[in-house]
């Protein structure tokens, strides 16, 4: 199988953990460099004219244009030459492109939001939800991680069909170690609707000596941070930037619990690196958190400073909870290591091109 996979976003080689690159980037690249061994796999991103050979069977084919269409042109003259039977669009910028280039290619074309605009509870935007409304209609299929998102999305528009297939995990390079820690792990971008500041307010809550490591670099520009690093004044708090997705094991390591805090969150891919390292996860209840962690690898509360304080207190002076709820969330990680969600994958691509 030839797969043409649409990455306008952001480089899945771009390191991630600041700016525009995040989960999503280790998502793809992880998927595909497993999918590799058995398709062939283009990536089109966006950058300076080059083709980037990442795995045997996978290359990322960088498009020195920001215009859409233009864009489409280097994807379509490439469909001619190697003939796709598949395109998969991640982002919704990526499923404008996906919206232009399907007219043209005529194949099957499945979509993954990552994030769903209409879902979100701050900072939603109205267009945004508009271009994603038509992207889920246009496509053939949308790919959620969650069956939770996936209900969502069929309960406000019933004529879209959707899948779930969960995110993944390196299970070798995210494994226990003994957790004789007592800090708290924030892993992600410097942005509002992570809720780092409602992590932060939930340290003071505690009136405990907690000390607090924030792995991850702004997303929009320096101002966040300087605006946490304010908030965060008088406390125990390490901002370390950031980090190389390979070194991240070593934070997951010296770690004793990781908190995410995040307004939206459609998975929680954090969530389950923190899991496949033995570390309970704290979070809300709302978001992805609650199928990937559930309520045995963690705790869930609902959304609220307070909830995370008496969640934080609660764990940091229990080592022995500490330890059972992370040895359930390395079993559990288990069932999502990238080598078997890839497979998942490989089978549903299969059915959508034989339909």
């Amino acid at each position: 199988m030839r797969i043409c996979v649409i990455s306008y976003h952001s480089s899945p080689l771009v390191p991630v953990g600041a700016g525009k690159s995040g989960g999503m980037s280790i998502v793809i690249r992880s998927l595909y460099e497993r999918l590799g061994r058995h398709a062939d796999v283009d990536i089109f991103t966006r950058g300076n004219e080059r083709v980037v050979s990442v795995h045997p069977g996978v290359r990322v084919l960088h498009v020195g244009e920001n215009n859409p269409g233009r864009f489409v042109e280097a994807i379509v003259k490439n469909h001619r030459r190697h003939g796709y039977d598949l395109m998969h669009t991640h982002y919704w910028s990526s499923g404008i492109v996906g919206l232009l280039a399907s007219r043209v290619l005529k194949i099957p074309w499945v979509h993954t939001l990552h994030t769903v605009e209409v879902l979100k509870t701050i900072e939603r935007d109205k267009a945004r939800i508009e271009i994603e409304e038509e992207i889920m209609r246009s496509c053939d299929l949308v790919i959620s991680p969650t069956s939770q998102e996936a209900l969502a999305i069929q309960t406000l528009y019933p004529d879209v069909k959707t899948a779930t297939i969960p995110h993944g995990v390196d299970t070798r390079r995210f494994a226990p170690s003994h957790n004789g820690h007592s800090n708290i792990l924030f892993v992600g971008r410097i942005d509002p609707i992570k809720g780092i500041h409602l992590l932060i307010d939930a340290i003071r809550l505690t009136k405990r000596d907690i000390a607090l490591t924030v792995v991850g670099g702004p997303s929009k520009g320096d101002h966040n941070l300087r605006s946490i690093e304010k908030h965060a004044a008088g406390l125990d708090v390490d901002f370390v930037g950031q980090v190389r997705h390979d070194r991240l094991a070593d934070y997951y390591s010296r770690a004793a619990m990781l908190v995410v805090p995040s307004y939206y969150e459609s998975f929680g891919l954090v969530g389950l690196e923190a899991m496949a390292s033995a570390r309970p996860v704290i979070g809300f209840s709302h978001t992805g958190l609650k199928e990937t962690v559930g309520d045995d690898a963690g705790v869930l509360v609902k959304m609220g400073a307070r909830n995370l304080a008496r969640a934080i207190k609660n764990l940091a002076v229990d080592h022995n909870l500490r330890q059972r709820l992370g040895n359930r969330g390395r079993k559990k990680a288990l069932a999502f290591d990238w080598s078997l969600v890839a497979q998942k994958y490989g089978r549903l691509y299969e059915r959508v091109v034989e339909k």
